[in-house]
């Protein structure tokens, strides 16, 4: 009897730890790279722990972990037959985290049943503290940390990583799925709708004077998104698109500045002399530089960052300014570091995404209201996934620390909901 009451007590105190990392990584991922990734580590390596002590190894036998291992093994595969193997292998081999996290994750909102509220305050705070910040420093040259403004480029928090945006707009539908879910059994008032309209202009603006055009671009793949395939809310949809319309266009004939560095500049860097490049020459040549590299490594690639490395080959060169750290596509990066098979394998869970979200839109309820409908929390964190590999937009690199905590985290909070919502 007193070791079933001391087994309770560590099984309480276990998951109220981990419930405490998974909170607190979208708060650390604003302090850099370091924390979140600490916080992924413990909740992965004590997740593992927990598992073998109490033998429990067949709650690893479902779909997304499978798929993962083959994903995980391919990488191991890929860096081990690469001319760089102990660098590759720096990325590749740790990589197990991340899907023991969004195990991790799944199994602690079993346990947890509060653990998607204490996000969904967490998210609450670093939301109005970004959006309090980042206006100080549009609007005084500073931040309340004295990070100053960058030209027209505000990153509040995030000093000189200039993600601001990026991290906003990645965030907000799962802040939204969140929300949806804590108040799916209750009618939500007027004001309260009013009061979120508000919000999502506020957030949309700090996105706009962050002055990232991913972002931005990631924003307006977002509210399409959200606006073609959540259910109901019509008269809300048409709201917010015109409010989004009129406060962008007024923004920036103020702001003229953040107008021609999101709009203008791109519109250069698309188009020069009557040719349409890859998101500028600079992103185009890395694309070829991938291309070159894929064709010399076709079905396993030169193997994962080895980007890098290979770029400085002379066989591989399209210019002197051809080379960098990665090729600012996640698409690109893995043809030339995976190899076909490695970039199919994202693309079909890509592909999954997309289908998950044609089928929640497309099925007919007979409640169609959205406070009661599981099917746009769905529809809202499949969003937050899709916008994160979308393939036509740059992207960081996708072996980062930071941004593989970016990918995962909204998985993990899909796969914890497809739990509670029984999907």
């Amino acid at each position: 009897m007193q070791f079933l009451t001391q087994y309770i007590n560590f099984k309480k105190y276990f998951f109220v730890f981990i419930s405490l990392n998974i909170c607190l990584v979208p708060l650390f991922l604003v302090t850099g790279p370091f924390l979140p990734d600490l916080s992924i580590s413990i909740c992965s390596l004590s997740y593992i722990f927990y598992i073998l002590l109490n033998k429990q190894l067949k709650v690893f036998k479902n779909f997304f972990f499978s798929f993962f291992l083959v994903f995980y093994f391919f990488l191991l595969a890929s860096s081990f037959l690469s001319d760089n193997i102990p660098f590759s292998l720096h990325s590749s081999l740790p990589y197990i985290r991340f899907g023991l996290f969004v195990m991790c994750v799944w199994h602690t909102a079993k346990e947890d049943r509060n653990l998607f509220n204490k996000i969904f305050i967490v998210l609450t705070v670093i939301f109005f503290l970004l959006i309090f910040d980042g206006y100080l420093q549009f609007f005084t040259g500073t931040n309340i940390l004295n990070y100053e403004k960058m030209g027209v480029r505000v990153s509040s928090f995030f000093g000189e990583e200039l993600i601001l945006g990026s991290y906003v707009v990645r965030f907000f539908p799962i802040y939204l799925a969140l929300y949806l879910f804590i108040n799916r059994q209750r009618f939500i008032p007027l004001y309260e709708k009013i009061f979120f309209i508000l919000f999502f202009l506020s957030i949309s603006t700090l996105v706009i004077i962050s002055g990232e055009r991913i972002a931005f671009g990631l924003l307006i793949l977002c509210i399409l998104l959200m606006l073609f395939f959540l259910h109901g809310l019509k008269k809300t949809k048409i709201i917010i698109l015109i409010s989004f319309i009129l406060t962008s266009f007024i923004f920036t004939n103020i702001y003229q500045k953040n107008f021609d560095r999101i709009v203008i500049e791109t519109k250069d860097q698309l188009i020069n002399k009557d040719k349409i490049l890859f998101f500028g020459s600079r992103r185009h040549e890395y694309a070829l530089v991938s291309i070159n590299i894929f064709k010399e490594n076709i079905f396993l690639g030169s193997g994962p960052r080895t980007y890098r490395i290979k770029c400085k080959e002379e066989k591989y060169k399209i210019s002197e300014l051809s080379c960098n750290t990665h090729p600012h596509s996640i698409y690109f990066q893995l043809l030339a570091e995976t190899g076909i098979v490695g970039t199919l394998l994202v693309f079909s869970a890509f592909s999954y995404f997309i289908f998950l979200l044609f089928r929640e839109s497309f099925t007919k309820f007979r409640n169609m209201n959205l406070l009661n409908s599981h099917s746009n929390i769905k529809v809202c964190i499949v969003i937050a996934i899709i916008i994160n590999i979308f393939p036509l937009i740059p992207s960081g690199n996708f072996f980062n620390n930071w941004m593989s905590i970016v990918y995962y985290y909204p998985i993990s909070i899909f796969f914890a909901f497809a739990h509670k919502l029984k999907y």
